[in-house]
């Protein structure tokens, strides 16, 4: 067999095995959930009459406030305890790794109030599984823990088994089309460039059988015979591989897998599905330049030409997937990085916030250049659209069940207006008509999503009968929704998290559209600016837990004695809006990256087809190899002319791949936004360069690991014969 066909079919195996590999692997971890699931119940006990309560747990590695949804803390209660007794699950559901010491005290926040318990231990259970007990309390909890317990329902081991069907399996069924995508890419890239590469080594014979009366239909036969051979043996190859390398995989940790090996049909279905599809496509590719071989071409004495553009084609196909899919994730992660007009902090003093009086003790802070009470409200917009989707349902009042939630606008209320950019009218005319009436500053995106313009009206439904009809008097330009998540400003009262946005209003304004009596009302967000030279003393994260600690020390404490002598408390956390940014874009490099992947393994698979253009090369050249070896040339010389044009074909890969790439990736980004919930989200274009530059560089690496051994095994191999 050839150098092109091992090479083609080594590749669509690779191609083909990835796709089996991934799904099977995923069969084989949701097959041992019901065995992971008997054993949480047989590890983790929970008594039949044991009480639940779920809260959140205050956590904070390293003194950071956690980014991201908080971290959730399912107790029940076991007797004969003297503390909280938890499962590492607790922590692993965000990965935490320094767990706190034995005796220290956590922080757990309900919608009562805020609660402390002593760690008492541990439970050795790693594998988090939302709605079982995670966290053991003493039955005295029950009276110290003033919130809504429930009793213990218990569960089965196959009613709790879908807890443990892996993220990499929902990940898996995300990325599924675009790994299928670009294993049927890769095939079929390689395969093109091997079919042009046979055509071109067989233009001589070709040539011949046209003179002895072959026609056109031989040659298409000829073509599609080769295509269909190579991908047929690649399948075979990749799919016997793939389950050959599951099995023993599996066999290396039967302990993780006791339900043992699970083959994934749906990609075997899938890459045989595909495969005659590739072998027809890369068939039709290559008939234009087989039916261009004349029958006269058979008295030629040329060599065969050299065929690079199948390999740069190729190549520019995988690099440009993966330029694409960082394309899509960064222009899909833009709008949700913090604005910087956004003042530098939020501070959340949770779950029932303090009186205006105790405001006013932060006046004073050191470092802290303008602070000022931000007053949150959901209020739904009129006329009602039910809302759906994730935040869709409500917990219900009173009792009551589930209650339907509505599309509506988050208010915020201060006495300052930042220094927000205005698309639509000014800050100076917008704050003196927030003070002067029921009127609103909104951003953009809720501009664009309710067709909204400096002079219209935003009208709010507030229950009770009470429509409230809003004047806009300013449009803002201002990236919101990862300030307003993680400083836990939307999703209070029962309210859902998704929300059409912000809108800036005054006191007063927002006092008619609350239905709470305003005695109850109490200030739960502050916002502040820091000084500038405080700020660069410091830096981000140490100020923030300076400046916490003040405002702690202010309000006399975080916890204080009720009317009937208990403990109750809030927790005061600062929301840095840098750290809110920095920690959206990690989570964005994480996602886009899991993905990013899946195109950058195909382009290390695709760099094999250049052992078949070298050969080729090497072929259409060999008097000229021969000339420079008789005059002197060493091996290391005629090697370096070979490595020469594989790296010209990566480069220009790289750059052709960039090309298509960025605007691929940008038409993705179109497509998903309209699928999104988040009305009014802006188009944004960005295209990674730094991670790009990364990623051509390592491109580049494989083209050159795999041309340079293979270029010195042809010379050498030439030079034998």
């Amino acid at each position: 067999m050839k150098a092109r066909h091992i090479c083609a079919t080594l590749g669509i195996a690779a191609a083909v095995g990835a796709v089996v590999f991934t799904q099977s692997l995923v069969a084989t971890n949701d097959a041992q959930a019901v065995a992971i699931a008997e054993r949480l119940i047989k590890a983790v006990p929970v008594d039949a009459d044991a009480r639940t309560v779920q809260l959140q747990l205050d956590f904070r590695p390293d003194g950071r406030v956690l980014q991201g949804p908080p971290m959730m803390a399912y107790a029940a209660t076991r007797p004969g305890l003297d503390g909280a007794l938890v499962t590492k699950a607790l922590f692993a559901q965000r990965r935490v790794k320094n767990l706190p010491a034995i005796g220290e005290e956590l922080t757990l926040v309900g919608r009562k109030g805020a609660y402390r318990v002593k760690l008492a231990g541990y439970l050795d259970w790693e594998r988090p599984a939302r709605g079982y007990p995670n966290m053991f309390l003493p039955p005295s909890a029950v009276a110290e823990i003033d919130e809504e317990w429930q009793d213990f329902k218990p569960v089965s081991a196959e009613e709790l088994s879908p807890m443990f069907l892996s993220d990499a399996g929902r990940n898996m069924d995300r990325a599924k089309p675009l790994l299928l995508w670009a294993a049927a890419l890769t095939a079929l890239c390689l395969l093109v460039n091997t079919l042009f590469l046979t055509i071109e080594s067989r233009r001589m014979e070709i040539a011949t059988l046209r003179i002895l009366g072959m026609p056109r239909g031989g040659v298409a036969k000829m073509v599609v015979r080769e295509a269909l051979a190579l991908v047929a043996a690649g399948l075979a190859l990749g799919i016997s591989g793939a389950i050959a390398a599951l099995f023993a995989y599996v066999a290396c940790d039967a302990e993780t897998f006791p339900a043992g090996a699970a083959i994934g049909m749906k990609g075997v279905i899938a890459v045989v599905a595909v495969a005659p599809v590739v072998a027809v496509l890369g068939a039709l590719f290559a008939l234009k330049p087989a039916f261009a071989v004349r029958p006269l071409e058979a008295a030629s004495g040329r060599a065969p030409r050299k065929r690079r553009l199948g390999m740069i084609i190729a190549f520019a196909c995988g690099f440009g997937a993966f330029v694409a899919v960082e394309t899509w994730g960064t222009s899909l992660t833009k709008p949700f990085i913090p604005s910087p007009e956004w003042p530098d902090a939020i501070v959340s003093i949770l779950p029932g916030g303090v009186s205006s009086f105790d405001i006013e003790h932060l006046r004073n802070l050191k470092g802290v250049k303008r602070i000022g009470e931000l007053q949150p409200l959901q209020v739904n917009i009129s006329p009602l659209e039910e809302l759906k989707g994730f935040g869709g349902g409500g917990g219900g009042r009173g009792g009551r069940g589930p209650m339907k939630q509505y599309r509506n606008a988050l208010l915020l209320a201060s006495a300052w207006l930042p220094d927000f950019r205005f698309s639509q009218g000014d800050r100076e005319s917008a704050e003196k008509a927030l003070a002067e009436g029921d009127n609103c500053v909104i951003t953009e995106m809720m501009a664009r999503a309710r067709k909204l313009n400096v002079g219209d009206e935003l009208v709010l439904d507030a229950g009770r009968g009470l429509v409230i009809p809003l004047k806009v008097v300013g449009v803002v330009d201002l990236n919101w929704h990862m300030v307003t998540s993680r400083a836990l400003v939307r999703g209070m009262n029962r309210m859902p998290v998704n929300t059409d946005g912000p809108v800036f209003v005054s006191f007063d304004t927002l006092a008619a559209c609350d239905a709470r009596p305003q005695d109850f009302v109490k200030m739960t967000h502050v916002w502040l600016d820091y000084e500038p030279e405080f700020l660069a003393a410091n830096g981000v994260f140490p100020a923030g837990r300076i400046v916490e600690r003040e405002i702690v020390e202010a309000l006399g404490g975080a916890w204080s004695e009720d009317s009937e002598g208990e403990i109750r408390g809030n927790t005061v956390r600062l929301h840095s809006r840098d750290e809110i940014a920095d920690g959206t874009l990690a989570h964005g490099n994480d996602l886009v990256g899991a993905m990013a992947r899946v195109p950058f393994i195909f382009v290390a698979v695709i760099s094999l087809g250049f052992v078949a253009m070298l050969v080729a090369s090497f072929e259409s050249r060999r008097r000229e190899f021969a000339v420079l070896r008789a005059v002197g040339a060493t091996r290391f010389q005629l090697a370096k002319v070979l490595i020469g044009e594989a790296l010209g074909v990566a480069v220009v890969g790289v750059a052709l791949g960039l090309l298509l790439g960025a605007p691929l990736g940008w038409l993705c980004t179109t497509g998903t936004r309209a699928a999104m919930a988040n009305w009014g989200l802006p188009a944004t274009f960005v295209v990674p360069m730094p991670i790009i530059a990364k990623g051509a560089f390592f491109s580049i690496v494989f083209a050159l690991a795999v041309s340079i051994p293979a270029s010195l095994a042809i010379v050498r191999r030439s030079i034998h014969r």
